[in-house]
Parts: C-alpha cells; sequence; structure tokens
C-alpha cells in the first residue's frame, strides 16, 4: 500500500507546529520583559493578537512555500527565510492593530521584543529539528528500500542522480538491468537492441555507482522474495514490454511502482506523484491518502497504549497461572517476517510447553491447514487449563501491543507469516507482505476457525488491502471485540 504525497500543509506539519510554538513562547516571554510575570495587565488582550499572530502564520504557510526544501536549506538560507517568515506574521499584526484602531492597548516594545525573540527561536529550533532529521534520515532501517529499474545505456547518469540527492528519504539497495533480447530476425537496430541485453547479463553481479546490479529483466522475481523491497524506480528508454512485465508483476506483489513518465504503465491504482526530483506514474494495488494513514497509525498509538495498559494489569495473573503449570518463560518471543520481508519479533503470553517449536516437525502431517500455514484445533503442544483458555480468549495475543507501540504491527493487518513459511511464499502471496502485519484482520473476524485453505486466506488478505480504508479498519476492530468476547479465537 502506497501513501501519496503529504499536501503542502500536512509535509511540514512539525515545522508548522515549531514555529507557532516559537511565536508563543516570544510572545510571553516578551510580554514579561516589559510588564514583569506578576502584571495582569492587557492579557486578554494580548492573548487575542497571539491568536491573530498564530493565523497570520497559517494564512502565509498555505500562500507561500515558506517550507520548500526546508529539509537541504543551510544555515544562511534558514536564517533568511525564518527573518522573511517572522516578519511577515508581524506585518500581519500591525495590519490588524491598524484595522482594529487599537494600537494605544499594546506597547510597541512589547511587539518589538516578539519579533526579536520570535526570531531567535524560530531560527534555532528549525536548526534543531533538521539537524534531528537528518540524522533520523541517515539511519538506513528509516529509509525506503527502492530498487532501481534502468536501461543499460542510461543507469549511470540516472544512478548519480539519484545518489547525489541530500537527505533523501529513500536507500537504493539495487539495480535492475533491462535491455532488449535477440529475435530471429537481425535487423541493424535489433542488433544493437540484442546487444543492449547482452550488456545487461553481463554487468549483474557487478556495481555501477556503488549499487550493486541484482538481477536482469528476466530473474527480479527471486530477488525481491529474498530481500527487503518496498518500493522501485523504473527509467528505462527500451523494451518496454519486458518492464511492463516488471511492474505489472511488482503491483501484484504489492510493492509501490514509480515509472519515469517515459512510457505507459497498466495495473493497479495510479497517481502522478514525485520521485527524487522526477515526475513519476507511481501504480500499487491500494493508494491511500497520507493524513489516513497518519490517522490510523494515531489509532495504533492510542490502542497500543489501551492495550498495554490492560497487559500490565492481567500478567502477574497469567504470570502465575504459566509458571504453575509449565516451568519455563511468561512471555514467547519469535522471529516472524513484516512488511516487505523485515524480520522483526512478536511478544506473547506462552501458552505451550517451552519445546512446541522443536515439537513442531512431529505434528506436521496432522495440519488442517491447506498450504502454508499451520493450525491444529487440539494441538498437544498447548498447556492444559491457562493456555488453553489464553490461546480461546485471545489474551496470549495482548503483549503485541508493545509491537504496534513499536511501529513493527497495526492493529488491523495481515497474519505475520513465520520465516519457514515466508520461505515457501509463491510470488502471488506476497501481496501479503505490502503492508504492516497486524494483530487482527479480515482474516480472523471471517470465521478463521472454519477456514482451512491458504490461498482463501490470501485472497481475503488481498481483498483487505485493496479495499482498505479507516471505516474497514474500525469495523475489523468492532468485530474483533465480538469475536473475543464470545470466545470464538485461536
Amino acid at each position: 500500500m502506497y501513501s501519496r504525497k503529504k499536501n503542502r500543509w500536512l509535509k511540514h506539519l512539525d515545522f508548522i507546529l515549531l514555529d507557532i510554538l516559537s511565536i508563543c513562547i516570544a510572545l510571553f516571554l516578551a510580554y514579561a520583559i516589559r510588564h514583569g510575570l506578576r502584571s495582569h495587565y492587557g492579557s486578554e488582550e494580548y492573548f487575542r493578537i497571539g491568536m491573530v499572530m498564530i493565523f497570520a502564520d497559517l494564512v502565509i504557510v498555505f500562500f507561500s512555500d515558506s517550507y520548500k526544501d526546508v529539509i537541504r536549506r543551510g544555515y544562511l538560507k534558514e536564517f533568511r527565510a525564518a527573518f522573511i517568515h517572522l516578519s511577515l506574521v508581524m506585518c500581519g499584526l500591525l495590519l490588524y492593530l491598524f484595522i482594529v484602531q487599537q494600537s494605544e492597548f499594546f506597547s510597541r516594545l512589547t511587539i518589538f521584543w516578539t519579533w526579536v525573540l520570535g526570531f531567535v527561536l524560530m531560527y534555532f529550533s528549525r536548526i534543531a529539528l533538521k539537524t534531528w532529521l537528518r540524522r533520523r534520515m541517515m539511519q538506513k532501517e528509516k529509509l525506503v528500500s527502492v530498487l532501481a529499474v534502468v536501461s543499460p545505456g542510461t543507469a549511470e547518469p540516472i544512478l548519480r542522480e539519484l545518489l547525489n540527492r541530500k537527505y533523501r528519504d529513500f536507500d537504493i539497495v539495487g539495480v535492475i538491468l533491462v535491455g532488449k533480447r535477440q529475435k530471429e530476425t537481425k535487423e541493424p537496430e535489433e542488433t544493437q537492441e540484442s546487444e543492449l541485453y547482452k550488456q545487461a547479463q553481463e554487468q549483474q553481479g557487478q556495481r555501477i555507482c556503488g549499487i550493486p546490479v541484482v538481477a536482469t529483466g528476466d530473474d527480479f522475481a527471486s530477488y525481491i522474495k529474498d530481500h527487503v523491497v518496498d518500493e522501485i524506480f523504473v527509467s528505462v528508454d527500451e523494451d518496454f514490454e519486458t518492464t511492463e512485465a516488471i511492474m505489472e508483476s511488482c503491483v501484484s506483489m504489492g510493492i509501490t511502482v514509480h515509472q519515469n513518465l517515459t512510457g505507459i504503465s497498466k495495473g493497479g491504482n495510479q497517481v502522478v506523484d514525485e520521485f527524487a526530483g522526477y515526475t513519476v506514474l507511481t501504480s500499487s494495488i491500494k493508494v491511500a491518502a497520507y493524513r489516513d494513514l497518519l490517522f490510523k497509525r494515531c489509532m495504533d498509538i492510542a490502542g497500543a497504549l489501551v492495550g498495554l495498559l490492560l497487559t500490565a494489569i492481567m500478567c502477574p495473573f497469567i504470570a502465575v497461572a504459566i509458571k504453575r503449570k509449565s516451568p519455563g518463560p511468561v512471555f514467547f518471543c519469535q522471529e516472524r517476517v513484516g512488511k516487505n520481508g523485515r524480520i522483526i519479533k512478536i511478544y506473547k503470553f506462552r501458552s505451550m510447553y517451552v519445546n512446541a517449536e522443536e515439537k513442531k516437525e512431529e505434528l506436521l502431517r496432522q495440519n488442517e491447514m491447506q498450504g502454508l500455514m499451520f493450525k491444529m484445533k487440539e494441538d498437544p503442544r498447548v498447556v492444559p487449563g491457562v493456555g488453553v483458555f489464553i490461546r480461546k480468549s485471545s489474551l496470549d495475543e495482548f503483549p503485541q501491543f508493545w509491537n504496534v507501540l513499536k511501529g513493527d504491527m497495526s492493529l488491523v493487518g495481515t497474519r505475520p507469516p513465520t520465516i519457514e513459511e515466508y520461505q515457501n511464499y509463491d510470488m502471488h502471496h506476497m501481496v501479503r507482505m505490502s503492508i504492516k502485519p497486524g494483530l487482527t484482520g479480515l482474516w480472523q473476524v471471517s470465521g478463521r476457525n472454519e477456514i482451512t485453505d491458504f490461498e482463501e486466506v490470501v485472497k481475503l488478505d488481498t481483498r483487505y488491502i485493496e479495499n482498505w480504508s479507516l471505516s474497514l479498519d474500525i469495523e475489523i476492530l468492532l468485530k474483533t471485540i465480538r469475536v473475543v468476547l464470545e470466545g470464538r479465537g485461536e
């Protein structure tokens, strides 16, 4: 699932709120310098002009490019931008005072100190925030993993341009070279095209601008399955047929595709977007508004905090019950596969015996699921009593609220597969991995006890991703609560 680029308000919401805070603090300090902390002179009037300044700041943000390239701006450019921005805010304030003819109620010294202190606070707070954001952006685990699909002849200049982009939010993890195959007829143009294909094969395993060539147009799928790939950037000037096949395959796997507008793409939801300075046609199985995904994350955080509070309350009772029935740790930690192949550690209350993983091999013949999942209704590895109860009531899942708070999981998503399951996935199964795994999902509330075919699970997960909306998440959460209360877990 792809999040559309933030609009101008949301994209720089952190800087907007920081500037507003700087203005409010500056006004408070200026008032204290002029009138003292104990003075109550004109407090209501000064509160009003504070609101006017905030309104003026928002108007300036809306009608100007105050934050354009804010991350890339140097100290001097930021000095100039902050000075102009706050000066416009103060001009808006003076215009308001002139219109309402109430300037005699306000101290000119207070207004002057508000401008001086506001500028200082705004400038240095912006520098501090940018420094923190730049350091965060340099951490590779925070970056979007991107494969570049390019032609052999244009690969180097394109990659150089991508890599020279300072403070980018993506990491080029590999290059896929696309060149035409040799055809039966050997016209001069076709001979040249076959040479490009040969060149692409010869360069596989080499590096271009320090980036490894990981595949050609023929064997890209195996690389994507075995590595973390969030998005691909496509910029080719020949062999559009192979390129289209790559893009359609990636979209079907849930990987977002950015195509430099030199050709026509098919399949998936499409939006014209910007990627690393290129105007691209972005295709994805689902294109979601940034504000919706932001609200989903806020909902995850709020739900996780409530869930962790409940976990802390019930933990002593569950811990004692587990310890009495089965010696060993209270919590069970296991590596699972998260979004686009990332390895995550999930946490549960231990409902099985300590050696449950070792005994799984012996029980595979009794698997009640068809396909790449393991499920038994009467699993002998489950601890009698407490284990059966916490699984049926889904209480064993509560520690995973920590995964939700960390951002590894979401409240609603797809079931995170084990590494063993993931290694046996076919390409059409990969679509499940295009979003964060969830504590619950469409499969869990669609009668998971009755579904015994893994392909049906994939269909439900695909339907969830293609039709995702906040209302669908809320509907699934409400159904999950009902399922848990009815004791239809496992």
